[in-house]
């Protein structure tokens, strides 16, 4: 049994150097990365031609003289723009509203006290209801009504 050999060849398979790097992401990297360093020495190139030559207007005098020739038709839209839009504040200040939420509270109350008069414990829907409740209370004993007492 010593001398017996193995019928399946089960070794790593045979490891290609071609197939281990991609070459040819490689190249396109360095076209690009050489690609970049021509274009930066030609910048380069242009902005030290610029600065030995002082070929930049950096003392053009002519800025402070020009005028604009629709200054004042400018100046003139925007007083009309500010005045129209004081006047549409002033309107929106002085309306009434629509919504009366005085009639909205009393509502409520009222929805309330049916909700109140449906349910057989006392429910709670929001802080207003708790001091309204509390308020109630009081107003029962002192009218002499007889208040309801719940256990825990």
């Amino acid at each position: 049994m010593a001398t017996v050999k193995c019928s399946i060849d089960n070794t790593a398979p045979k490891r290609f150097s071609h197939l281990q790097k991609n070459q040819k992401k490689e190249q396109m990297m360095e076209e690009r990365y050489a690609e970049i360093e021509r274009d930066n020495r030609f910048l380069l190139e242009k902005m030290s031609h610029i600065m030995r030559h002082n070929s930049m207007d950096v003392n053009n005098d002519s800025m402070q003289y020009s005028k604009s020739l629709t200054k004042e038709a400018r100046k003139r839209e925007m007083r009309k723009v500010t005045s129209e839009n004081q006047e549409i504040l002033r309107r929106i200040q002085n309306a009434e509203p629509t919504y009366d939420h005085m009639s909205w509270q009393e509502d409520a109350r009222r929805h309330e006290g049916y909700m109140k008069n449906m349910c057989e414990l006392p429910i709670s829907i929001g802080p207003l209801s708790l001091a309204r409740e509390a308020e109630e209370t009081m107003q029962g004993t002192q009218q002499g009504r007889p208040q309801l007492q719940y256990e825990n």
